[in-house]
């Protein structure tokens, strides 16, 4: 059985692209576009790993996920990719997440940070470390 990555982004072109990425290298997709919808579907069926964009419908719909998911004892094991654009946004540079997120991990609960434009080979080495995919 393949891993599965839950993509969730309200950007579509960036969800569809990431999905045949991850597709065409064996990992099964579900996809949200939307914190709420990924919270749902979190609850139906865990994820293997989540990929999670931080300004979906508010500036902070990702990170509000993240502490919602980490909250919960039973769905908080698995590890979530924070997908991050906030050095294009003023608003949000002010926040500066840094890419080693064991030390913002207290304020943002996840397990690393990337940046967009993501860089393919980064993130599927990043997945494989996380999950141990091969």
């Amino acid at each position: 059985m393949s891993e599965e990555v839950l993509i969730v982004d309200d950007d579509i072109d960036f969800v569809e692209t990431i999905e045949i990425v991850l597709k065409s290298n064996g990992y099964e997709t579900r996809t949200a576009y939307n914190g709420e919808e990924a919270l749902k579907k979190v609850m139906e069926k865990a994820p293997d790993i989540m990929l999670l964009d931080i300004m979906m419908k508010t500036k902070g719909d990702g990170i509000w996920v993240s502490e919602k998911i980490k909250a919960d004892k039973s769905i908080k094991d698995f590890p979530i990719i924070m997908i991050t654009a906030v050095n294009q946004d003023a608003d949000m540079v002010k926040y500066h997440f840094e890419k080693d997120a064991g030390k913002d991990s207290k304020y943002i609960p996840v397990n690393t940070f990337m940046e967009k434009p993501i860089e393919i080979d980064e993130l599927l080495a990043e997945i494989n470390k996380l999950i141990g995919a091969t």
